[in-house]
């Protein structure tokens, strides 16, 4: 049935399942079940996943179907996270898994999987535009922990540290054997991994500290009776117990079938972020990976706009980075604005990807950071900057697609688009073409960047891109550059594109 949904979270710690149904425009909650399953340990120690695990997973996973054969749900999504992007074995894992239960278990890149988890804020968190407005976010979890920054509801820096819970647990635990201080050197350590961090959160000044992660949910019902907002001093004295190895802590967490390193591994990461806010409370919110999944579900089915801000929030983190870069505000917001006007215009006439428009956003912000720290061969530059970046909400493959579209920005030389893109395919090849032909002309239309030239209409014909315009001053600049980006623009689209004075 349409208005039902579930979300699958094949994790490194346990098996989850989430069942929704849409009511009204608002969401109830059928099923949510967790099963523990330790795949996380499996896959730190010996990089693979061993087939007596797999057959448990698998038994789990079919008892996920029976639950929601049993509802009658038909729109689902199953999501593995870092134990199976670990596994050097995780390809065979996915098809014993698709042949044993049906389940299409997609492997989703750590920048995705934060992208889905913070979206669920939005229906999770009840003040969450109030929270936006100054917040600072440290997720702690199996592969690395986090750490995001949001201002004025939006997100304007997020870092992943590569130190996670299973890393962290094993340090601990070999520090133990050489000084009964061992939690204080494992907070140590991570001050030295996260010290260029410290100077954005003090400066900043948040209102409000949000902890999130795998051992959340035991800190929230252990340690502070369930409740989502807990006084800052009650946490940081339950911190100073952790690394004491406090006795009756330590039983509590352990009788809830927790482990005690992890839960001090992941205390010790909040307690020093913790350390640099003023805030008086701290909030432990009920987000998952699974409610950032229904989120996308149900934004598909019903065309939902109310996550708007959390999508943006890809683009706003990509703008920080061309900030960083010393990039032309003027010029990149001229260069979105004419190259999606140009995308709208062909897009009933040519293939273009549902995410295009995204990417061609991210393409225009990012487009000179290169400039920065080389002057010649830019494009080069930034070619390899944003292909070494991990851009929040972005698979890999998309990031490497923005790369290739802004080195072939053929607004000052001539360039041949030729079939030598590394690593992508004959498709992805086209969609970069496609990208570039349309950013090279957009940016030869400001190449002075003076935004002198208004695009006033678009017209598209058999044989021609029309684009008529006003100039506000002279632009032979931009006339000569626009030379330039004809050629593969019409070896790309087939039509040629002609500037025409609009009257």
């Amino acid at each position: 049935m349409d208005h039902l949904f579930a979300a699958i979270d094949f994790g490194s710690n346990a098996l989850k399942l989430k069942i929704i149904q849409m009511v009204s425009g608002e969401i109830e909650v059928l099923e949510d079940l967790s099963v523990p399953i330790r795949l996380g340990d499996e896959v730190y120690l010996s990089d693979v996943i061993k087939l007596d695990t797999v057959k448990k997973a698998v038994d789990i996973l079919l008892h996920f179907k029976r639950i929601m054969d049993d509802y009658g749900v038909k729109i689902y999504k199953a999501m593995a996270t870092s134990a199976l992007r670990d596994a050097e074995n995780s390809k065979s894992i996915i098809e014993i898994i698709r042949m044993k239960t049906g389940f299409e278990i997609e492997v989703v890149e750590d920048t995705v999987e934060k992208f889905l988890t913070y979206k669920s804020m939005r229906d999770r968190i009840p003040n969450y535009k109030e929270v936006r407005k100054s917040a600072v976010l440290v997720e702690v979890n199996t592969g690395g922990f986090d750490v995001s920054l949001y201002s004025q509801n939006k997100l304007v820096k997020n870092d992943e540290i590569k130190l996670g819970i299973k890393e962290l647990k094993y340090i601990l635990m070999d520090l133990e054997k050489r000084t009964t201080n061992y939690p204080n050197v494992l907070k140590e350590l991570i001050q030295t991994r996260t010290s260029h961090l410290f100077p954005f959160i003090t400066i900043r000044r948040p209102n409000h500290f949000l902890a999130v992660g795998g051992e959340v949910k035991t800190i929230r019902e252990v340690i502070f009776d369930g409740k989502s907002i807990v006084h800052m001093a009650e946490f940081k004295e339950t911190c100073e117990r952790a690394k004491r190895n406090d006795y009756d802590l330590r039983r509590r967490i352990e009788r809830r079938g927790s482990n005690w390193y992890e839960f001090l591994a992941t205390m010790l990461v909040y307690d020093v972020f913790t350390d640099l806010v003023k805030c008086e409370t701290l909030l432990i919110p009920d987000i998952s990976l699974r409610d950032g999944i229904l989120a996308e579900l149900t934004e598909q089915r019903f065309e939902l706009t109310k996550y708007r801000d959390f999508n943006n929030d890809i683009y706003t983190l990509t703008g920080e980075i061309s900030k960083r870069y010393k990039s032309s505000e003027p010029h990149v917001k001229y260069l979105e604005r004419t190259s999606l006007q140009f995308l709208r215009a062909l897009k009933d006439y040519y293939g273009f990807h549902e995410r295009d428009f995204l990417l061609l956003r991210l393409a225009a912000n990012l487009h000179e950071i290169g400039k920065f720290t080389r002057i010649r061969d830019y494009l080069d530059t930034t070619y390899e900057k944003i292909s070494n970046l991990d851009i929040f909400g972005l698979e890999h493959k998309e990031t490497l697609l923005i790369a290739h579209v802004c080195r072939l920005i053929s607004s000052s030389e001539r360039k041949h688009y030729t079939s030598d893109l590394r690593d992508l395919s004959d498709d992805e090849q086209i969609r970069v073409y496609k990208l570039a032909a349309i950013l090279s002309v957009a940016d030869a239309l400001d190449k002075g960047k003076k935004q002198k030239i208004r695009i006033r209409k678009l017209e598209v014909t058999e044989d021609a891109f029309l684009i008529f315009v006003t100039r506000k001053e002279d632009a032979v600049l931009e006339e000569w550059s626009f030379r330039f980006t004809v050629e593969n623009f019409e070896n790309t689209f087939g039509i040629r594109p002609e500037l025409r004075d609009f009257e």
